[in-house]
């Protein structure tokens, strides 16, 4: 069952135009250093403890490398951020 909305790279750049939007790079810390397409980065294994980092924002975008990771924090965040809308780069950053 999926909760979230699943968007492609081509249409990162004009949801992210709204200033209401997050993007959310789950991936570790020394991978987001290593590079990164903006947003924060919150590991997988932090995201319950900053979900108020997120409570601003009426638009999370999940990513991660591969789309595997952030489809899960993506499913989490739709159960603990139900007012939310949750979208999902489906194909990941790379």
């Amino acid at each position: 069952m999926q909760d979230f909305t699943e968007i492609s790279q081509n249409d990162l750049e004009s949801v992210l135009s709204d200033p209401n939007t997050i993007l959310v790079d789950v991936r570790e810390i020394t991978e987001f250093a290593d590079f990164n397409i903006g947003g924060i980065n919150i590991p997988p294994h932090e995201i319950t403890e900053r979900l108020e980092e997120l409570q601003h924002y009426s638009t999370i975008i999940v990513a991660c490398s591969n789309g595997t990771r952030s489809s899960i924090v993506a499913r989490l965040l739709t159960k603990k951020l139900p007012e939310k809308t949750i979208l999902h780069l489906e194909e990941g950053i790379f």
